[in-house]
Parts: C-alpha cells; structure tokens; sequence
C-alpha cells in the first residue's frame, strides 16, 4: 500500500466498483478568495503559466492583463493552486480506499469533505491504511455499532440480546467505546475547535530531558546546552511566540536535549466536552460510559491536533525566517558591481601563504603568487614588484583572520584603494562543481582567490554559483527543509537577475541560466557562440519562445541598435521609435490623453499596446545604462581600521546579516558580532530589517570587550 497520500494513485481493481466522484473545487474561486485578488487576475496567472510563461516575464510584461501582480503574488497564486489540487485528490484517494474497504459512512464522507489540510484528511485516512485492523474496526464487524450509538443517546439503555448472547456485558461497553473514540478523533468539527482553542489560548513547554539521555549526546551537541538555558523550563503562550523561539526548540528537540509540548489543560478539554454535548444533542454531565470514551477520544484527538499544530507553527515560523533570508540575500545580491578594473586578489592566510591573484578587466585571472605574512621583508618585496608590474586599478582582500597584518604591508607600499569583500561560502564555491567546471587546472586555493576579485567585479555573476541554501544571510538556516529554503532563495536569485540589465557578452553561463525562459541548455548555447553584435544576431541562437521571454532582459552594449540596451522587447521598437519626439514624462495625465489622442495610430504600430505600454516604454528610455545596484558591501579600507579594537572606539562597518534580534556586523575579526536590536537605534526598534540591511554600512560603538573570551558588545545608538 502506498505510504504517501500525496502520492498515492488508487489503482482500480474492481472495474464494476461504483466510485464515488467528489466534484473538483474552482481553484480559482479559492485561490482568489484566500489572497483577495480579482477571478480573472487568478485566471490569467495561470493561463499564462500554462502557456509555459515565466513569473519574471509575466511580472514585467502582463501587467495590463494581471493588473500589476509582482512575482511573489503570482507565485502565490501558483503555490495555492497547486495545493488546492493536492488536497481534492488526497480526499477523492480516501473516498475510494474506505468505499473499497467497504467502510464508508455518511460521518465518515463528511468529515473528509469538511477537511481543509492534506494533515486532516491523512488523520481520517490512516487508520484504513494499515493492514491491521483497528479496535474500532474490529467492534463494527462485531455489530457493536448500535451499541455505541445508545451510549451517546447519552442515557440508560439496554443491550440487545442477540449480542448479550455471543458477548459479555463487559466486552460489549469496552468494545463500544472504542467505536466512539475514534469517531471523536476523526471528528473535523471537534478537530477544528480544538485546533482554535490551542492556537488562540494555548502555552508551548519544553523541559530539559533527563541528565541520562544528555549523556548520550555526542560532544558537539553537549557543548551546546548552555547556549539554551533559556529554554530549559519554558512555558510560553502559543499566540506571542516569536519565529526564532519556535526554530530554537524544534533544533534542540530534533537533538534530544529539551522535550517540547502543547500544554493540556482541564478548560480545553471542558470546552470541547460541552461541544461534542451539542453535537450529539444531548446535555452534561456524561454517563460513565460516555464520560470514557470522550477522554480516550479526546487524548487520540489532542495527540494528533498536537502534532498538526506543531508543523503549522513550524511551517509558519520557517516560512517567516525564509522570508529574511530571502529579504537579506536579496540585498546581499543586488550589490553594486564595479566593472572594467584590473584587480589584485588577495587570501590573507599566515602559516599556508596569502594567496594572490592578478584579474584582468574582464575578471580573467593572468597570474598568481603567494606571500608569506611571517617573513615580512620578502612579502614587501614581493607585493611591491607584483604591484609596479600589473599596476592593479584596486587590490581586494578578503575579510579573513589576517587581514589587518596583510593591510599593514600594503600600506607601508602603496596608494592603491584597498577593498574588503566578504569571505562567507568561499570553501563552497571553490570545492563545488561549478568551480571545476570553470578552472579545471586550478587547485581550490587559487580558484578561491579567483572568486575575492570576482565577488567585488560583480557580486551577483559570482554569488548565483553558490548553491542559495549555503548563503548565511539569515538565521537557524541549517534548520530549514532544504527543498524548500532552497526553491524560495532560488525564486530570489531568479527575480534579481531579471532585475538588473545582463550584458550577453560578459554573462556567465550561470547568470545566464537565471534569465526568463533560458534553461542551462540555450545559457551554454547562449555563451558558446558570443560574442552578439545586436538582439538580433542573438535571435539566431534561441527558438521563438525562449527569444519572446528572454529578451528582454538581455542586453547588448555594442549593438548598433539603441533600444537593444532597454527593458523594450524588438516588437515594441517602433512604436518606441514613434514615441521618443513627442517628449512625453511617465506615469501621468499627458500619457492617457495622449493615448487617446493617437490611439489609432498607435495600435497600428503595436497592437497590444494600452496606457501602461507607453509608460513602460517611457521609463526604460529614461533608465538606459541606469545601474539598479547602489548598495556596496564591499569597504574600502583605511589605516585606522589596522590598529586593535579597544572599548568605545566607534568605527564605520558593514552588516553582514539580519535577523528578528539585531544585525550582524563585520568588525575584521574571526565572526560576525551582533547588534542587538536594543541597540540598533535611540528608539523602540521592533523589526531590524526597518533600520539596517545587508550590505549598509554603519557606525558602531564598541561598549565591551571580554578580554578573556575576546566577546564584543555593540551598539549603534548616540554614535552621529
């Protein structure tokens, strides 16, 4: 028997068997009802997506037909739609099992239709799954059924003596109260309040397990207990929880330190007596034998509602921690490039060398070397032949653990602007496949040295190697399913990419692969067959539909064509041409009248055109060569910074990360050290990601150093 229902395909033994169709919901109906958008906005999302249209292409140029839907709306009305449809076929996979079975009852089909998530339909469905039978099965082949139903008449009765005969009284009750307990726990109505109740007034606790089963932890983990005192008696109501409470218990529940819980109270449990009272229609208090099955039912019930809750807390929680992930790594991404320099790459190690390398203007590497920091006169000699020959434009160091030593040297030899670019998931993109795809006859060390200058040339062209899920831009990343941090960062870098202008001439075929509608295929066949002369001669290496979705977001600098360099497609050329000597401004009332002025002739010229067509066309011409990346995580390096770290000391640095509790900043040093939010701004902050952002440089106050731990504290506050 299939172990999924997700994916579970009924194969259909018995062709004379009547199924029973459930009619298919209108998912657009309810995909447009959850997010309040329009039917028809619904409906052309996925008309389009149907049509093998991109959400980065229908975000940029179906907005006339979406009415200004951005990519996370339109993959939202993707995402909904889709589990719309998981959830119609899991309930229509239970109706035909439990009809096959021969299970089937008018409670039964109720409770699966009333069901709202794949988790409540997998609860009714279970118990039929399994090859053995339950207790409650076993007691409705016995006909303990009518028995059942008397005890939640809830008041005297008697047993029929056809089964008094075969059974004992005893054996009758018992075998009777099984039948109600397990039609409380598949109950969707008393599911559905319990699961309100729980989410609206109940507490989460966790526990330190017992000091035996801590001795069983490996050394690792052990060492981290500490770290989570806070958490070793917590009691917390569920409503006020924050993301990273919730991510911090299931981690060290995950690794048996803290046992984790929904609290049990008596009033959750009255409540829902008194509504299971009105939904047999009878009145408090229980006979003893009904007063029995309820509890059983109840704690089957309050296990499962448990379990369920907990993943809807998780997934929410995860969902809220990707989306700062996703926020930071965009920032992190859209980093401003600085093209056309030649680069000295430097990797500050001691005892191994620091590793350089000379980067020609297209971030070629043409040559390397290496110095070594504990023999100080033959680096100098070194550095200073290496810089009087390849005269680099700018030297760029990573921020490693010797790098005030190695800025030291250069000082003392050069005037050149020394930059500090950000070493994270460096190991990753130097052992990855990527890298030896690009540098098969370079060692990681060097291949590595290669990404410092890349990573200041074009941060985006060098991050999208990288696979998204190893990017630290967020918190209890580890902790994420990695399927799906790895899709939702994925959509980020997808969006980015669409977002600035990528010259097809110097894109890497990684960039490449980002764009709408190219997949890895056209970005090799794209990349094989450069250098382009125009749109045009690119239109030679794609089929139709890829150049409709792709194009736009290509660029081709030496292109003869002006439009060639602009967000307009090659169709729309003309009326652009048509457009440029009437000096129209944007986004206002002199682009409506004058559509409806020349309306006939425009549509002449494009007949897609509308309104929002002549402005889109009209801010791309105003935005030609217009650079989108402005923020710099990259700092240029100054003497002071070389000098060590002493208490109230206030020195400009760059956030490395945000998260729900501060910012991380860059301070040279081994880590990343935490502002925390307290400390952010001269006022109440609630929210990091409203004052600071990844790549924003900022002043910080050092307010304490542990000489013995080397621990600093910060704080951003009175340092103007």
């Amino acid at each position: 028997m299939p172990k999924n229902i997700n994916e579970e395909i009924l194969e259909q033994e018995d062709a004379e068997f009547s199924w029973t169709v459930l009619e298919e919901p209108n998912y657009i109906e309810i995909v447009a009802k959850e997010l309040w958008f329009k039917n028809f906005q619904v409906k052309v999302v996925l008309d389009l997506i149907v049509e093998w249209a991109t959400v980065p292409f229908i975000a940029r140029y179906k907005k006339d037909l979406t009415w200004n839907l951005d990519e996370d709306n339109i993959r939202n009305i993707v995402d909904l739609k889709n589990k719309a449809e998981k959830l119609h076929k899991s309930k229509q996979t239970a109706v035909n099992w439990i009809e096959k079975l021969g299970k089937m009852t008018p409670e039964l089909m109720d409770n699966i239709l009333k069901a709202k998530t794949l988790k409540e339909v997998e609860e009714i469905y279970r118990p039929y799954k399994s090859k053995k039978k339950t207790k409650a099965m076993i007691a409705i082949e016995k006909w303990f059924q009518v028995v059942a139903d008397l005890i939640k008449k809830n008041r005297e009765f008697e047993i029929p003596n056809d089964l008094l005969d075969k059974y004992s009284e005893e054996e009758i009750l018992e075998w009777s109260k099984y039948i109600i307990a397990a039609e409380i726990a598949a109950n969707s109505d008393l599911r559905a309040d319990l699961l309100e109740t729980l989410q609206k007034y109940g507490s989460i606790v966790s526990k330190v397990k017992w000091d035996k089963v801590l001795e069983k932890l490996n050394d690792k983990d052990k060492g981290q207990i500490s770290k989570f005192d806070i958490y070793s008696d917590f009691n917390h109501r569920i409503d006020w929880l924050k993301p990273y409470q919730i991510l911090a218990l299931n981690r060290w529940e995950n690794i048996w330190i803290l046992n984790v819980k929904i609290e049990k109270t008596d009033k959750t449990f009255e409540g829902l007596k008194m509504h299971y009272a009105r939904i047999l229609w009878v009145k408090l208090p229980f006979i003893s034998e009904l007063e029995e099955a309820f509890k059983e039912g109840y704690d089957t019930l309050f296990k499962s509602v448990e379990n369920e809750l907990r993943g809807i807390l998780s997934e929410v929680w995860e969902d809220d921690a990707i989306e700062t992930f996703k926020q930071n790594l965009a920032q992190l991404l859209m980093t401003k490039p600085e093209y056309w320099k030649k680069i000295l790459a430097i990797d500050p190690w001691f005892n191994a060398g620091c590793k350089m390398a000379i980067l020609n203007e297209f971030g070629d590497p043409i040559s390397f070397d290496k110095i070594y920091l504990h023999k100080k006169l033959e680096a100098i000699s070194k550095l200073k032949n290496i810089i009087e020959k390849e005269k680099p434009w700018v030297i760029v160091i990573w921020n490693g653990t010797w790098v005030n030593e190695t800025l030291e040297i250069l000082y003392d030899i050069t005037e050149t602007e020394i930059f500090i670019v950000n070493e994270s998931w460096a190991s990753v993109y130097s052992a990855s496949k990527i890298a030896q795809e690009e540098f098969p006859d370079l060692d990681s060390l060097d291949r590595g040295t290669v990404s410092i200058g890349r990573r200041f040339i074009d941060p985006l062209s060098e991050l999208v190697k990288v696979p998204v899920w190893s990017i630290w831009v967020g918190m209890y990343q580890h902790d994420m399913p990695e399927k799906k941090l790895e899709e939702k960062l994925w959509y980020v870098v997808e969006d980015c990419a669409n977002e600035v202008w990528i010259n097809v001439n110097t894109a890497s075929i990684y960039v490449l692969n980002h764009i709408s509608g190219i997949d890895k295929r056209s970005a090799k066949k794209i990349y094989k067959n450069r250098p382009y002369k125009s749109r045009e001669d690119l239109k030679k290496q794609l089929s139709d539909k890829i150049y409709e979705q792709a194009i736009w977001f290509l660029r081709v600098p030496e292109s003869p064509e002006k439009f060639d360099n602009t967000d307009i497609h090659p169709d729309q050329y003309e009326l652009a041409e048509y457009l440029i000597p009437h000096s129209i401004s944007p986004n206002g009332r002199e682009v409506e009248q004058f559509f409806e002025k020349n309306k006939k002739e425009i549509l002449e010229i494009y007949p897609e055109a509308w309104i929002n067509t002549i402005n889109f066309i009209l801010e791309s011409l105003e935005n030609i060569w217009k650079e989108k990346r402005v923020n710099s995580t990259h700092k240029k390096a100054i003497k002071k910074w070389s000098v060590k770290i002493v208490e109230w000391d206030i020195v400009e640095w760059v956030v490395r990360n945000v998260v729900a509790f501060g910012a991380f900043v860059d301070i040279w040093l081994k880590n990343d050290w935490l502002v925390h939010v307290s400390q952010i701004a001269d006022k109440f902050v609630s929210d990091p990601k409203e004052e600071v952002e990844v790549g924003q440089t900022v002043k910080v106050k050092v307010t304490w150093i542990d000489e013995k731990t080397g621990k600093i504290q910060l704080s951003m506050k009175e340092v103007n």
